[in-house]
């Protein structure tokens, strides 16, 4: 809505509150009507329940074929849906690695995974690098993060895991999943976990680690300051 002053200027009359602090504001409603992609890697041993955990975290079906305990090599099988809560859009990509520690040979297993990785992250700064962009239009299929699946065996971890995770650690974020938990009781599950945190800091593995929160911080600072 415009108006004309005394002067014979024409002013502009806005609607509301007009500043920087409502950068934040704008930039997150446009990208809730633009939507999301979120690109997951499963990396894990035939059978050990990756598309049955995935199925159920996001209370949807992905499609994705068991696959044998015969494959001659890894490959990488792709399932992508789109989900809707709240008017918000994501899609989402779900990729798994059929025949991961199959092989008698299990040498150069992370080989396969590690370069569709680096072809990724190659291929969207290819999309940026195009001067005709649409950057609402770019295809993000870069991995996100990776959620690693270890068989609960309740002793160490393998070598395949540790020379993978290894390989992969300085590429993606990797999320260590003990698959099938359910089946050792809790306190084995605990010595399991402390095992695994022993190997991978004693292999010098970087895993994922989730942020903490601000306020939770500021009182644990304050306790220790008490305490003192």
């Amino acid at each position: 809505m415009s108006t004309t002053s005394d002067s014979g200027e024409r002013c502009l009359k806005l609607k509301g509150y007009v500043g920087f602090d409502r950068i934040a504001t704008q930039y997150v409603t446009r990208a809730v009507k633009e939507g999301f992609s979120f690109n997951i890697l499963c990396i894990g041993e035939t059978g050990i329940g990756k598309s049955t955990l995935m199925d159920t975290l996001f209370n949807t079906s992905f499609h994705l074929k068991s696959s044998s305990h015969h494959e001659d090599k890894v490959n990488l099988v792709k399932s992508t849906v789109d989900l809707y809560e709240n008017s918000v859009h994501l899609k989402l990509t779900i990729v798994e690695t059929a025949g991961f520690g199959d092989q008698i040979n299990k040498e150069n297993s992370y080989e396969p995974i590690a370069k569709y990785i680096d072809e990724q992250f190659e291929a969207y700064a290819q999309q940026e690098l195009n001067l005709n962009r649409n950057i609402r239009q770019l295809d993000d299929s870069r991995i996100h993060v990776c959620l690693y699946f270890i068989c609960p065996t309740g002793h160490s971890l393998k070598t395949l895991d540790l020379e993978t995770m290894r390989a992969l650690d300085h590429k993606i974020n990797i999320i260590p999943v003990i698959a099938k938990a359910d089946t050792i009781s809790k306190n084995e599950l605990l010595e399991f976990k402390k095992r695994i945190m022993s190997d991978l800091i004693s292999n010098n593995v970087n895993i994922y680690q989730f942020p903490i929160n601000d306020y939770d911080l500021s009182i644990s600072t304050a306790n220790a300051n008490a305490n003192v």
